[in-house]
């Protein structure tokens, strides 16, 4: 599912994907206005990865709601800004147009253990946890019911594929070249070395 055309069950309430909802609803509202506009769609973050840097170096673990062999699109916030960047200093576009910003790569939560033990040197796995344990590691953090609700299901969401309608093509890996191992070598491992 694309979100253009997952954007229309979303808001028609036919699935919940939590946050994602309501940014897919606002990117109908520019739509219906002419505007010409162009929506980023990205899936999972590897920058949010470092929300659990600490477990990570202490107790090698990392941990999510998402199905440990689920292969996904993964991309770097740096790519993101790049494409976002590109798309505003160029005057020549019209109109409106989805732009996916995939990443290179599809991994897997064990996958991205691997590629974190390896990098690392120490052992990395991944731990699969009930949905109701995410709400109340977010709101422990500070994070309101809402908004950890609305996170918990835009995960739920990502697990049954909400972030699998795209069709790679080459683009996406020249537009989003960083890849997991990548971006682990230059922001989580300093980051781990930072800690204490």
């Amino acid at each position: 599912m694309t979100a253009s055309t997952g954007s229309a069950a979303y808001a028609s309430g036919v699935f919940e994907a939590g946050l994602v909802t309501g940014s897919l609803a606002m990117d109908d509202l520019l739509a219906s206005t002419g505007a010409a506009f162009r929506a980023l769609t990205m899936p999972a973050f590897m920058d949010n990865m470092l929300r659990q840097v600490r477990s990570i170096k202490e107790q090698g673990l990392f941990s999510d709601i998402l199905s440990a062999g689920l292969r996904q699109p993964t991309v770097a916030a740096r790519d993101i800004a790049a494409v976002a960047a590109r798309l505003l200093l160029d005057p020549t576009w019209s109109g409106q147009e989805e732009v996916p910003v995939l990443g290179p790569q599809d991994p897997s939560a064990d996958g991205m253990a691997a590629v974190m033990t390896e990098v690392l040197g120490l052992p990395v796995r991944y731990e699969r946890i009930p949905g109701d344990a995410l709400k109340n590691q977010l709101t422990a953090r500070g994070v309101s019911e809402a908004m950890a609700q609305g996170m918990l299901d835009m995960m739920v969401a990502a697990d049954n594929g909400l972030n699998l309608g795209v069709t790679r093509a080459p683009r996406h890996e020249i537009d989003t070249p960083t890849t997991f191992r990548q971006w682990c070598e230059e922001a989580l491992a300093p980051a781990v070395r930072s800690l204490a």
